[in-house]
């Protein structure tokens, strides 16, 4: 005898769609996250790239990475626009969601004390005919080989993945599950402080011949912040960033992030600008 079920599809409907929507979205945000890895590739090898030539300066990595990384926020080809792109990149190096480390030469002072004739500026001449050697065996050519490491937090733009991502790596256990713990613990507190703040961290590594003499009060001097520090808060939302409409002016490049002003749960970025004549 023939029966009828009445609602069964809707019933299988609302099993199947969330799982569909968590592909497809997941989807769409891995290549997204993909696009922006590619960027931070190039991104830290022009950041490496300019402190081989300026004494491995921290400043001068920073600016390089900020015009490398301009592209993921960079949506229309027009100057205004890049230069409002490059402006968001300086404000998240400042709120600490960009962290740069120089892996080599090390930055300690006994090594300087050991590998410099005046304990601060690492010679880059004649290396062909220099042998010195620190007491964890690194020669003068290994020190002046320029290796730096980018984390970069990554802003998760597709909603629900956003809050899955967040909760499944940094999941606290709790009494009701206590073996739901997150891949992400807070010994990583760079990548905890990403994910809190509903970004994803990603990395690359860069590694150049340098083309100056590495100094100390360069490498050590104007290190990136981050949000991973003591002082920290993860229950503290640091909200995305979005530039303001610069209409028909013309953009002053600058390298000072320029003041910013809350709106509406962001920072709105209005670019230095001037009338244009």
């Amino acid at each position: 005898m023939y029966k009828r079920y009445s609602g069964q599809s809707m019933v299988e409907f609302i099993i199947v769609t969330p799982v569909i929507l968590l592909l497809l979205f997941g989807g769409l945000q891995f290549a997204l996250i993909y696009h922006a890895k590619t960027a931070l590739n190039y991104a830290t090898f022009e950041a490496a790239r300019f402190g081989a030539v300026s004494n491995a300066r921290m400043s001068e990595m920073e600016n390089a990475f900020t015009r490398g990384m301009a592209a993921i926020h960079t949506h229309n080809p027009t100057p205004d626009d890049v230069m409002c792109a490059r402006e968001i990149v300086y404000k998240e190096l400042e709120s600490g969601f960009v962290k740069i480390d120089v892996l080599n030469p090390p930055t300690d002072v006994d090594f300087f004390n050991e590998m410099a004739p005046d304990g601060e500026t690492i010679p880059n001449d004649n290396l062909m005919y220099r042998y010195k050697e620190s007491t964890d065996g690194m020669t003068i050519q290994d020190a002046n080989l320029l290796k730096i490491r980018a984390s970069y937090c990554y802003p998760l733009y597709v909603p629900f993945i956003n809050r899955v991502l967040g909760i499944i790596l940094t999941n606290d256990p709790s009494a009701s599950c206590p073996g739901c713990q997150g891949t992400v613990t807070s010994s990583n507190n760079f990548e905890l402080g990403c994910l809190k703040n509903g970004r994803f961290p990603i990395h690359a590594q860069a590694i150049v011949r340098m083309q100056s003499p590495v100094k100390y009060t360069a490498v050590t001097s104007g290190e990136s912040p981050w949000v991973g520090d003591s002082s920290y808060n993860p229950g503290t939302n640091i909200p995305f960033y979005q530039c303001g409409d610069v209409g028909d002016q013309e953009v002053i490049e600058t390298y000072t992030p320029p003041d910013t002003t809350v709106r509406t749960g962001f920072w709105t970025l209005g670019a230095r600008s001037k009338a244009a004549p």
